[in-house]
């Protein structure tokens, strides 16, 4: 069931870690997050389609993945074996084993490995390079784009990342004890429902179409942890979307998140396309009932 606040009351704005513990047998949930029973099949459907008709662009792998990638596959099956014990966990795929993973679930997979940094005005923390991933649910970035890059590389579109969660991000990764999973929610506005979005796109349909249902609100669900046998980090992303229109009886919810897209920095506005969705969602304020 779909919390009473919206997705942007309850998590606000704040570029922040947030980051909570959660416990393995909550680790890759079955459910979907707003109660969307049909979310699941769809998602794996959509994978298995990427796959077969987009595989460059949704998985990447560098040869120093490959034992950090068979020990996420024996997690996952051994995770689904003992939480989810009537969902099939048999690997249908012979090819890579990140890949044959990513196919049993609905979250994206990204492993991330240490590199020592070799400039001599750094710190001894090492930078995480992104090593592998099964990502067939971007939200807007492009993996290959991404591949054996750095975290504040990867992050550099992101107004503001480098000098307030460069730091942290990698000392989190750095000092994560083995065995413990952390956690973390973000959303967006998107256009539309589409799961696989490499490219942003803020563009709303033309001023005379009326579809309630055109803004999505996309949260993704993230998890980390660090593999005991590599020391590799794995990336979990779960992603949940629901059209905005579903909190317009919600009271505060359209105001609020007019609110929030208003109070963002102005790089960040442009980096979220605020003004678009703001002219929408003003007019569905002004006259709900005729836009609704």
């Amino acid at each position: 069931m779909r919390e009473k606040l919206a997705p942007w009351q309850r998590l606000g704005i704040n570029l922040k870690l947030g980051l909570r513990a959660r416990d393995e047998t909550n680790w890759l949930p079955f459910t979907d997050l707003f109660g969307n029973n049909r979310a699941r099949g769809r998602q794996l459907a959509t994978k298995s389609k990427l796959f077969e008709t987009r595989y460059p662009e949704v998985f990447a792998a560098l040869p120093n993945a490959r034992a950090a990638s068979v020990e996420v596959l024996e997690m996952v099956i051994a995770h689904i074996h003992a939480n989810h014990p009537k969902v099939i966990a048999r690997p249908n795929h012979s090819g890579h084993p990140l890949e044959a993973a990513a196919r049993l679930i609905p979250e994206d997979l990204l492993l991330l490995k240490p590199q020592q940094c070799v400039n001599i005005n750094s710190t001894n923390q090492p930078d995480w390079l992104l090593v592998a991933g099964a990502l067939c649910f971007p939200a807007h970035w492009i993996l290959q784009e991404k591949l054996n890059k750095p975290l504040v590389d990867i992050h550099k579109p992101v107004p503001h990342y480098a000098e307030k969660l460069g730091a942290p991000v990698d000392r989190f990764f750095t000092t994560m004890k083995i065995g413990s999973i952390s956690t973390r929610m973000n959303w967006s506005l998107q256009t539309g429902d589409a799961l696989f979005t490499p490219i942003r796109c803020h563009q709303l349909d033309r001023p005379h179409n009326k579809k309630r249902d055109q803004i999505h609100v996309r949260v993704e669900s993230q998890t980390f942890r660090k593999l005991p046998k590599t020391g590799q980090v794995l990336f979990t992303i779960r992603t949940h979307l629901a059209p905005v229109a579903d909190w317009f009886d919600t009271k505060g919810a359209i105001q609020d998140l007019l609110d929030f897209l208003e109070g963002m920095t102005p790089e960040m506005r442009i980096y979220k396309g605020a003004a678009i969705y703001e002219a929408r969602l003003k007019k569905i304020l002004a006259s709900p009932k005729k836009l609704r």
